[in-house]
């Protein structure tokens, strides 16, 4: 299986990122990420181990240095490690993403012709409004595929059981996947604390120190007692005078030990913190240019969107007064317009019947008069006063008006189908102005959100540039710090060497004063056996060290040999002081000074060396 396609998002200085890799070949069987520093290798490589192996992965990330009794504390440590590892500028509602995927190489297709060709796990970490991790259950979704069919694929826990079968187990990730900082962090423990730890455990000098702390307690107590007897010899006298010597020594031996441990301590906190630093650096893009420039062309980008839309706006406003006052008046005018119509109507109407009061007089008093059978005989002047009256009954019956007729025209001039026309004309103006106006609004609104996220965006890229200023100081003056107490510890050795020297050339005299005094008194026969008992254990345990560590230079060179480079194939490692590889008619090589290959390669040949 190789390595095909990894996918990235949210995740670090990585918004979203999209590798894909070559298979391998016999002449290039490696890939190789290069890159400046602060942009986003070591976030590249911890992912693989999270999002292959989620919390059971954490432990990877720096150096083996996470490390946790209780499972809770385990849990609560990966969450703080993933909200630590999300980007700062993503949105809550988006999750961080890992998608990796492996696929089979050609040898391996045809030795396997019935297995699907990818293996895919996707890992997702979910967050609140707050940008928290989210409680429970809801914080993490991991999938694995095989193919495209979905495999149960972790455990109770949330341990991935199926990636070990596909795959391999988590505890051997670091072989696949390495970086030279890493590799850098377990070089630094090496060189003191942690090879002090691994001569003293695994090659028992540990079990020694504590013998041999014991049998000078026991000294300790029948001096104690020896010392409570009256009229002791000059001899004896002597051999009280000499083990006061050196119980003072071993006194100072003790107190300096407790010195050291507190500044190996020290050292390991401060690095600690510088540690925590370089990861909040590399957190918001080591100060990347790159990243600070992209935001602040989208803020520009933004602001110009914005002040275009507002004078989009204030244009249109303009363009259409006319249209807004009409619309604003519409109501009023279409009313207006029914009523004009019911006059216009109303007045047509009685016009139409005053047009035909003559037919109207024709038929009711038709002429001549004689032909009149009901109304010929009636005098002239009534005949004139019936036709006056039917006239005035003929206007009476459109008097008075509807109500909702208007008692004049104001707009007189749209008249008949010209009073439709203006009608549709306002409904076409209500419809543009409405649209037209509802999308400015529209993108205006946009624009303006748009805006505030660009500026409050480039509001803590900036915050962001001044810490990243602050923590690069802080790290060049934890550094410092770190170079002192390095100096200091060396020297506090060296001292400590020198007590010791100090104390077997007193002890010694002990014995050989006890060894006397044995022949003469029983009680001093018991305390002879234990201080030669004592001797040898401080004899044995000061060569022990030395040898156990030859054994494991040995034992890492070997190793080392058969990963690193070709140059080192001749290349012994030196654990004593910080560690070095020794090549012959050369200089010692630090190898903090090498190259993060090599130094990976001493990291492996350390820990197998151990096992």
């Amino acid at each position: 299986m190789y390595l095909s396609k990894l996918h990235l998002q949210n995740w670090r200085s990585y918004e979203k990122a999209k590798f894909d890799f070559k298979k391998p070949t016999d002449g290039k069987p490696v890939v190789l990420v290069g890159a400046m520093n602060g942009h986003g290798k070591t976030s590249f490589l911890i992912s693989l181990y999270l999002g292959l192996f989620g919390r059971f992965g954490l432990r990877y990330c720096e150096g083996l240095r996470t490390r946790t009794k209780k499972a809770n504390n385990r849990s609560d440590s990966y969450r703080k490690a993933i909200a630590k590892y999300r980007r700062l500028t993503a949105k809550p509602n988006d999750p961080t993403l890992i998608d990796i995927t492996f696929s089979l190489t050609e040898d391996e297709q045809k030795q396997y012709d019935k297995v699907e060709k990818e293996i895919r796990i996707v890992r997702r970490w979910h967050f609140t409004q707050a940008n928290e991790p989210k409680s429970g259950k809801d914080f993490e979704e991991s999938t694995m595929y095989i193919g495209e069919q979905v495999q149960r694929h972790h455990d109770e826990d949330g341990e991935i059981t199926e990636i070990e079968k596909w795959l391999f187990p988590a505890h051997v990730a670091p072989a696949f996947f390495f970086d030279g900082e890493q590799a850098q962090a377990l070089i630094e423990d090496a060189g003191g604390v942690r090879i002090h730890e691994a001569v003293e455990v695994m090659f028992g000098s540990k079990i020694l120190e504590e013998l041999e702390k014991s049998m000078r307690q026991y000294l300790a107590r029948l001096h104690q007692k020896l010392g409570g007897k009256q009229g002791l010899s000059k001899k004896a006298q002597k051999l009280n005078a000499k083990v006061a010597d050196q119980e003072e020594l071993n006194t100072k031996i003790e107190r300096d030990k407790e010195k050291l441990e507190t500044l190996q301590k020290e050292k390991e906190n401060i690095e600690r913190e510088r540690d925590a630093l370089r990861d909040q650096l590399q957190r918001a893009g080591g100060g990347n240019a790159d990243e600070a420039e992209k935001v602040n062309k989208d803020f520009e980008r933004a602001e110009r969107r914005k002040t275009e839309a507002e004078e989009s706006v204030t244009d249109l406003v303009g363009r259409m007064g006319l249209a807004l006052a009409v619309l604003r008046l519409d109501r009023g005018i279409r009313e207006r317009l029914r009523q004009e119509k019911l006059r216009e109507d109303h007045e047509n109407l009685k016009q139409g019947t005053l047009d035909k009061r003559e037919r109207v007089l024709a038929s009711a008093m038709p002429e001549p008069p004689e032909s009149d059978p009901l109304l010929g005989n009636i005098t002239a002047e009534v005949r004139e006063k019936v036709k006056e009256r039917i006239l005035k009954a003929l206007e009476a019956i459109y008097d008075p008006p509807d109500p909702d007729t208007a008692a004049c025209y104001l707009l007189g001039h749209v008249q008949g189908q010209q009073r439709e026309r203006v009608r549709r004309r306002l409904d076409e103006t209500r419809e543009f102005a409405y649209d037209r106006f509802k999308t400015s609004a529209d993108q205006l609104r946009e624009a303006r959100d748009n805006y505030r996220d660009a500026k409050a965006k480039r509001d803590r890229v900036g915050e962001q540039s001044e810490k990243t200023r602050e923590w690069a100081a802080k790290i060049e003056d934890l550094t410092g710090e770190i170079d002192k107490l390095i100096r200091r510890i060396a020297e506090l050795g060296n001292q400590l060497k020198a007590w010791r020297a100090d104390y077997q050339t007193i002890s010694a005299e002990v014995g050989r004063l006890r060894e006397e005094l044995a022949r003469l008194e029983p009680e001093q026969r018991r305390n002879a056996v234990a201080d030669r008992v004592s001797r040898v254990l401080e004899e044995l345990s000061e060569k022990l060290e030395p040898v156990t560590k030859r054994r494991l230079e040995k034992s890492v060179t070997k190793h080392f040999r058969k990963i690193a480079d070709e140059r080192f194939k001749d290349g012994k490692i030196r654990l004593t002081g910080e560690p070095a590889v020794k090549i012959e008619n050369q200089e010692p090589k630090l190898l903090a000074s090498l190259s993060g290959f090599e130094k990976r390669s001493f990291g492996i040949a350390f820990s197998l060396a151990l096992a």
